[in-house]
């Protein structure tokens, strides 16, 4: 029996926080507004940051400065190209604004769709069917152009009638985008075969020693050959319980097995032999046994290899995948080269395969590469901490519901989940709720065809461009006038 997403978030803030931001703004002299956005905006962010992302005080509030600049920025262009008191058209360009700053940064943005609007509404199954059409990017413009209508109506409040018709074309929209979603939910049957899947995380105090040598190295300590061989042995111990409770959950039926984020870790060297045991356990109890390794080359300037292993039911590598987005920091400074696309193991039993790692999902455009069309599950290992515990999962499944694939998400500190390409929860577990840390579920596989497959970020490229045209039409027109009022006798560069 299948569930539908659940989020501690709270969907309030998404839709009112920009309209009580705007609200301010459109009130102020634009310098003022400015001002004021970017002061409290870095500093809400930046407080934030310091639970959500490991490093410096300096760090957090460094790229929560970023963030704010380019929103203190978006909403100075609305406050000067629109301004208060402009027609209901002019409700449009805060939202074009918005959604094209999130769509052209996510492209060169190295944390790529972190800060989306559109995560905000995770917890509503409705609305989040929206991005099976546009992606984020719909959601984003939607939630950014109630803030705008809002603060319409609130503007023209003495001209009833106008603000009822504009309020009505909103509800209205908004109306058909639920009505949408809530009709795709309840249409929805099994997207194809149940297939029995386990997730395997082997944490607690048979890893604490290989957790105390990661964070050692992280730390940037340097490590003499002993401190290599404690390292591997301790790492040894994990690798171990990780291929014997994967032995158990086939003798317990499932057909699928997936280990977390580089929870088995071993160096470069070892890597073969440990490839071997899971090629030999693959084949003996006839499983697919996804293998997220971590290895290390102590010799080399970039000594991480964090790569998903297929193994088939006859002990075959289907695809060895290398993550191709690593996280910002020590990860991304010593990572080899990633793998350029999803790989995609077509026609198994257990449809067509394909595996990603963690930080990967976080950039739509990664699964939307022509040799991943067709993917029908997806092996998602995952490696998180608290800061990130829910919202990391619900932004993996974001993912599921654009292309329509079903996901099996392995998180190590963090939450794993099996959804299908509806978003609905199989099977979740809370790695710092139980001791047990192994996911089971009965998921269905399969496709669930989407229009975002088809015309990808259309909504988003086409709003940035339309918010910078309008940017361009204002600005000519500013001349224009300028021009004229220059021209009339006496005129002066401010009549007019």
């Amino acid at each position: 029996m299948s569930m539908l997403l659940n989020s501690e978030a709270s969907l309030l803030p998404g839709w009112w926080m920009g309209a009580l931001m705007l609200y301010f703004v459109r009130r102020q002299r634009p310098g003022v507004g400015f001002a004021a956005m970017l002061c409290v905006n870095t500093l809400a962010t930046g407080v934030a940051n310091l639970e959500v992302f490991p490093g410096s005080v300096a760090g957090s509030f460094g790229m929560a400065f970023g963030g704010a600049l380019f929103l203190a920025l978006v909403f100075l262009a609305d406050r000067l190209v629109v301004g208060p008191r402009a027609s209901f058209a002019g409700t449009l360009f805060l939202p074009a604004a918005m959604t094209g700053l999130e769509f052209f940064s996510s492209l060169g943005n190295p944390f790529g769709t972190w800060g989306s609007l559109a995560y905000t509404q995770a917890g509503a199954p409705a609305l989040v069917q929206l991005v099976s059409v546009t992606g984020l990017w719909g959601l984003t413009f939607v939630l950014t152009w109630f803030a705008s209508v809002a603060n319409w109506a609130c503007e023209h409040r003495d001209d009833g009638r106008r603000v009822l018709r504009g309020v009505a074309v909103f509800a209205g929209v908004l109306a058909a985008i639920v009505a949408f979603g809530a009709l795709r939910l309840a249409r929805a049957g099994s997207v194809g075969k149940p297939v029995r899947v386990a997730g395997i995380t082997v944490a607690g105090e048979v890893a604490a020693g290989r957790e105390a040598g990661l964070s050692r190295l992280i730390q940037g300590e340097a490590f003499a050959d002993e401190d290599w061989r404690a390292f591997a042995e301790a790492s040894a111990a994990v690798n171990e319980a990780l291929l014997r409770l994967s032995e158990r959950e086939a003798e317990r039926g499932a057909a699928l097995i997936l280990w977390s984020e580089g929870n088995a870790v071993v160096l470069a060297e070892q890597l073969p032999a440990l490839l071997a045991r899971g090629s030999a356990l693959a084949r003996e109890r006839r499983v697919w046994l996804g293998m997220a390794v971590a290895s290390l080359d102590p010799a080399a300037e970039r000594m991480l290899r964090n790569e998903l292993v297929l193994m088939t039911p006859d002990g075959s590598v289907a695809w060895r995948y290398v993550k191709a987005r690593p996280v910002p920091g020590w990860e991304a400074d010593h990572s080899v080269p990633g793998s350029p696309e999803v790989p995609v193991l077509r026609d198994t039993d257990v449809g067509n395969l394909g595996g990603a790692i963690c930080f990967d999902a976080d950039f739509p455009a990664h699964f939307a590469d022509p040799t991943s069309r067709g993917l029908e599950l997806l092996l998602l290992p995952a490696s998180d901490w608290r800061g990130i515990l829910g919202p990391h999962m619900r932004q993996a499944v974001f993912r599921a519901v654009e292309q329509g694939f079903s996901m099996v998400r392995q998180a190590n500190q963090g939450l794993s989940v099996a959804v299908d390409g509806y978003g609905r929860v199989y099977g979740e577990l809370d790695h710092f709720a139980t001791e047990d840390r192994v996911l089971r579920a009965e998921l269905p596989v399969g496709r669930v065809p989407t229009l975002y497959a088809r015309i990808g970020d259309s909504v988003g490229t086409l709003s940035g461009l339309l918010a910078l045209g309008w940017v361009g039409w204002s600005v000519v027109g500013g001349i224009a006038r300028r021009r004229r009022a220059r021209a009339r006798p006496g005129g002066s560069p401010q009549a007019g």
